[in-house]
């Protein structure tokens, strides 16, 4: 299935280091999170949430100031136009936040 994907730089507090847990993924050379985003664009926050699946390369290192992750909703009805270069989002475990970043560029990609 074609999905839209984006990697985007996210951003990690010095202080905590890499605060979200890993998931889903058994292999040691990939280190994959999900959480619910907030776009600045979106309008139906508060209304609906949405997955995001972030995916890095490996666990960031311990005084990493940002990562780049490739991130995509999980499910098609998702508002996938959301994800375009420049667009700014929060990550977030309830109503706890996490962290934030910024799409740096936008594919299509194999899933």
């Amino acid at each position: 299935m074609n999905q839209k994907k984006a990697l985007a730089e996210i951003a990690i507090d010095t202080r905590h280091g890499w605060v979200l847990p890993s998931f889903g993924s058994k292999k040691t050379d990939r280190f994959r999170f999900q959480a619910s985003a907030h776009f600045e664009k979106d309008n139906t926050w508060g209304h609906r949430t949405w997955t995001l699946l972030v995916d890095l390369e490996k666990m960031p290192a311990p005084d990493a100031h940002s990562a780049e992750a490739t991130v995509y909703f999980m499910v098609p009805e998702a508002p996938h136009y959301l994800l375009e270069e420049g667009a700014r989002f929060e990550l977030l475990q309830g109503e706890n936040h996490y962290t934030h970043g910024v799409i740096k560029c936008v594919f299509d990609g194999e899933e």
